[in-house]
């Protein structure tokens, strides 16, 4: 198995919560099914294709190959055991596509069905059929979301490797319930229940309570009507009453809110009916949790391929990314260490441990895609000067392994390189696309804040100076100020370039003023003129400057990810 472009199988597919998971750490979906016509519906319009019916109708010899199955089982165990139950059809399915993995997930009182037999039943079958089986309970909470939802995962491989389970995430890495809640101003009036149910949930609240904990937080009503506030939300659940969850024990929980909760990203098209919304996050996999069991399991299955240069691979990755992150690199070192291993892969029989048979060959393979990468302003570096090859860069020791890893996983070492050395024209490239397109939706917090990312301060700088010359045109244009002044040093001089700080217009400054200018309906007037003069500036600085990245699209780098370069 190819662990930088593997392949799965979605079944049992819901709304993509597992599918989105797993493509997330790399993989291509080739098949999935489904039988809820409202769930059918939504994964069909956010990833264009109609999953498959009934699984129990498909014979398994018609499926397509793949490396891993998915399958998200619906909760009730009726439908899972027992005759005609969809484990069965999964058997079935691995019996005769024998893919490398599997990954299931069901509730987690299966656990405890029939006093433990039944999940002791079918982690027999699935030994059986040549599988090592592990499996564990998690909460989905530990993994990102504000959510208590615990689901019991099991994983499975055709070959008897050692796998453990995903740790959980630093509780400063996972979102809060501050950071899936949408304001409270864009929240309609229809989510918001009457005084008689507010009141009676604070009253109960506050029976058990005695005092209202700090906003946010979200009530859980349980089946006995005992109230408790939590910082999380308790599991989402499809058949719940529309009142069981409250935040702040005065509103339901919008649409938007419910499918952050299980993860998926505000890109994700939701249904309209807000309980068919209930219904399908309530059936859903938590996306964090499925993609950090993928992302484990892909390393389990990269380990046990690689064992035998397990330890010389860990010396050889920590001397490139040295090698990478060393102040001031040059971009063609980085450039000539990236071809060598492309040519490697090209060329297997070539020797990267004999320096000799192609160092020399190896300047042309760098200078060749340096142009085309850095432009005509590309200078091949002077004799002395040129050489990847000191003891302190890349000795061939490395690049022999370096170069034995990237045939190994398909590119995938070449790939690693390159996202490092267009990291920045990337992150500039996604904040600057709605600038540079007329349908995109321009908001200059959002790029300040973008650009505010470490490893960008030349850029926040360039940005500032573009929104400050654009406010100045602005004010020239109303004010009748003389023509003759020049914005841009203006801009220099008011953002601080020349003094080494912030200047007079400050980041806190410059965002006031464009928040009046784009928010509130007086300055309505200014408000595309402003657009237009900002975008105008942006382009000035930046256009030309994002297309490294773009340079190597054909070799697909972008899709190309691996367990252990990741």
């Amino acid at each position: 198995m190819n662990c930088t472009s593997f392949t799965f199988a979605d079944l049992f597919a819901g709304i993509g919560g597992a599918r989105l998971g797993f493509e997330q750490a790399g993989g291509t979906c080739v098949f999935a099914c489904e039988t809820d016509g409202d769930a059918r519906r939504t994964y069909e319009e956010n990833f264009g294709e109609t999953p498959a019916g009934d699984i129990r109708e498909i014979p398994p010899e018609e499926l397509p190959d793949f490396d891993i199955l998915l399958a998200d089982f619906p909760y009730p165990i009726s439908q899972v055991w027992g005759e005609r139950g969809l484990f069965d059809a999964v058997e079935e399915i691995l019996r005769e596509k024998r893919p490398e993995a599997f990954f299931m997930e069901n509730g987690k009182n299966l656990l405890t069905h029939s006093g433990g037999r039944t999940y002791g039943e079918m982690k027999r079958r699935l030994t059986e059929l040549g599988y090592t089986v592990y499996g564990k309970v998690l909460n989905a909470g530990d993994f990102g979301v504000p959510q208590k939802r615990e689901r019991l995962v099991t994983v499975g491989f055709s070959e008897p490797l050692l796998f453990a389970f995903p740790e959980k995430v630093p509780a400063e890495s996972r979102k809060s319930l501050a950071d899936i809640l949408e304001p409270e101003s864009q929240v309609k009036r229809s989510y918001y229940v009457s005084a008689a149910i507010r009141d009676r949930k604070m009253k109960k609240m506050l029976e058990r309570c005695g005092a209202e904990p700090e906003r946010p937080y979200i009530t859980n009503e349980n089946v006995s009507g005992m109230v408790t506030p939590h910082r999380y939300a308790c599991s989402l659940r499809a058949g719940a009453s529309a009142n069981y969850l409250l935040v702040n024990n005065e509103r339901r929980l919008t649409e938007r809110e419910m499918f952050r909760l299980q993860g998926f990203p505000d890109s994700y098209r939701m249904p309209d009916s807000v309980v068919e919304v209930k219904n399908l996050t309530g059936n859903s996999s938590a996306v964090c949790l499925v993609r950090g069991v993928a992302e484990r399991m892909l390393s389990a299955i990269e380990l046990y391929q690689g064992e035998t240069v397990g330890l010389e691979r860990d010396r050889a990755k920590e001397v490139l990314d040295r090698f990478l992150k060393r102040r001031g690199q040059e971009p063609w070192r980085v450039i000539q260490a990236a071809e060598i291993l492309r040519r490697k892969r090209q060329e297997p029989q070539l020797d990267l441990g004999d320096l000799k048979s192609y160092k020399k060959e190896s300047r042309a393979w760098r200078d060749e895609l340096a142009r085309r990468l850095l432009g005509d302003g590309y200078e091949p570096p002077v004799s002395g000067q040129d050489s990847l090859f000191y003891k302190n860069s890349l000795p061939p020791e490395i690049l022999k392994v370096l170069g034995e890893e990237n045939l190994r996983t398909g590119g995938a070492v070449e790939a690693y390189i390159y996202r490092f050395l267009t990291r920045r024209e990337r992150q500039m490239d996604r904040l600057l696309a709605p600038w540079f397109s007329e349908a995109g939706e321009k908001d200059p917090a959002a790029l300040l804040d973008g650009v505010s990312a470490p490893g960008l301060e030349e850029e926040k700088k360039c940005v500032r100076e573009a929104m400050a010359a654009a406010l100045i045109t602005v004010f020239q244009e109303i004010l009748g100020s003389p023509a003759a002044w020049d914005s841009a040093a203006a801009a220099a001089l008011l953002t601080g370039r020349e003094q080494g700080d912030e200047g007079f217009l400050d980041t806190e400054c410059l965002l006031r003023w464009y928040t009046k200018i784009f928010v509130l309906s007086q300055y309505e007037k200014i408000r595309e003129r402003a657009k237009e003069e900002l975008r105008r500036e942006l382009s000035r600085r930046f256009e030309g400057k994002t297309g490294l990245w773009k340079a190597l699209e054909d070799r697909n780098y972008g899709s190309l990810r691996d367990g252990f370069w990741r």
